[in-house]
């Protein structure tokens, strides 16, 4: 089943984790209350509304009760954030990741429903993003950052078969240089190795190569 994803305020970080959930093939729905940020960005993001996050029913139908993971990015309006926090815990959303401006904003996010509280200054967007994604970026490599090393989790066509019957560095373009089973981390793995749901591939490709393989 596919993941949906909410996001709640389009500024410069709830911009950025939307813009990269799309890339990596994930069904986003967004809302913001500024008619000019919806109309900059409709042609990027198919489902985007123009909304108050503090109407429940507003929230209810534009689809905020059927995500998966919420992200809460309201710039300064503490208020308001806390709110919208409170009112997507009650819309049953149990994955809500929520944007603090200091400590005490943060403890009361977390009071009314924040799974995660993120402080931007720490945690730019696009890692969110990937995170949420199930991608965990270890280090960029290469000139320009070109190349990738990371911990992602096999795709669901991998699931029960071997690296090599997958032959994964010739069609994806990636190496596998370790897989994580149950918390044990196998460096060089045996290519019939046959991968399993939980498990976690330690990968090395390009940026563009990676983002192919999240997709599958």
């Amino acid at each position: 089943m596919k993941q949906l994803f909410g996001i709640i305020g389009l500024g410069r970080f709830g911009r950025s984790v939307a813009q990269r959930l799309i890339q990596l093939n994930k069904e986003v729905i967004c809302i913001d209350k500024n008619e000019d940020i919806i109309r900059d960005l409709s042609e990027d993001i198919t489902n985007i509304y123009q909304a108050d996050c503090l109407d429940e029913k507003a929230m209810q139908e534009i689809g905020m009760s059927e995500v998966n993971v919420a992200v809460v990015s309201i710039g300064e309006d503490i208020e308001t954030s806390i709110m919208a926090v409170a009112i997507l815990h009650n819309l049953g959303v149990m994955n809500i990741y929520a944007k603090a401006v200091n400590v005490l904003h943060g403890r009361i996010l977390a009071k009314v429903g924040a799974k995660r509280v993120i402080f931007p200054e720490k945690e730019m967007g696009e890692n969110l993003a990937n995170t949420l994604a199930g991608v965990d970026i270890i280090d960029y490599l290469g000139v320009n950052n070109s190349y990738i090393f990371a911990k992602i989790k096999p795709p669901k066509q991998f699931i029960g078969k071997t690296i090599k019957n997958l032959d994964i560095r010739n069609i994806y373009g990636i190496n596998i240089i370790g897989i994580e089973k149950n918390r044990q981390l196998n460096i060089n793995p045996n290519p019939n190795e046959v991968l399993e749901e939980n498990d976690t591939l330690m990968a090395i490709g390009s940026k563009d190569d990676i983002n192919k393989l999240i997709k599958l």
